[in-house]
């Protein structure tokens, strides 16, 4: 089942997304089906032709109104960056993160390097390189990955790489 968030849906041209209103009594099994369509959500994909999507049977619906807007996320990136190089006066090695997959909306805490080498110690703790702060504060948009950052939980250093 895809799964889909609320703005993402909201963004649907109206002509392609609606809400179930139409009974269909010329179906023969109407009245067990009824309730799986009635009042729900729908929205018309182009998958291998076009296919009309009904909430709870194609796709999920889930509510992103609470979470933080990749702008915001870009905002806090740059103050936690900043608060760790005033205290420590020197570049963090990385990144700690939350992020979001793109396909299951679920959340997970991960570590992500800065202008760190790949192939070291340190390795199985990182989940993904970049390169500057810019390029990680780009992960916050959707499209360049296959997640993106959701938010910062803050920087550090590897004392073994001083």
């Amino acid at each position: 089942m895809r799964k889909i968030t609320l703005s993402e849906y909201n963004s649907i041209p109206k002509d392609y997304r609606g809400i179930w209103t139409v009974e269909r009594w010329d179906l023969p099994d109407w009245e067990k089906m009824r309730t799986k369509h009635m009042g729900k959500r729908t929205m018309m994909v182009y998958d291998k032709g076009t296919c009309l999507l009904v909430e709870g049977m194609g796709f999920e619906i889930v509510d992103d109104s609470s979470w933080k807007k990749p702008d915001e996320v870009k905002r806090e990136i740059g103050a936690r960056y900043l608060n760790f190089y005033t205290e420590q006066g020197r570049e963090p090695h990385y990144a700690d993160c939350i992020i979001r997959w793109s396909d299951t909306l679920e959340t997970v805490e991960v570590r992500i390097a800065l202008s760190m080498d790949s192939n070291t110690e340190k390795d199985d703790e990182i989940f993904f390189y970049c390169n500057s702060l810019e390029e990680l504060k780009s992960l916050a948009n959707k499209g360049m990955e296959d997640f993106t950052i959701a938010g910062c939980l803050g920087f550090g250093i590897y004392e073994d790489l001083l």
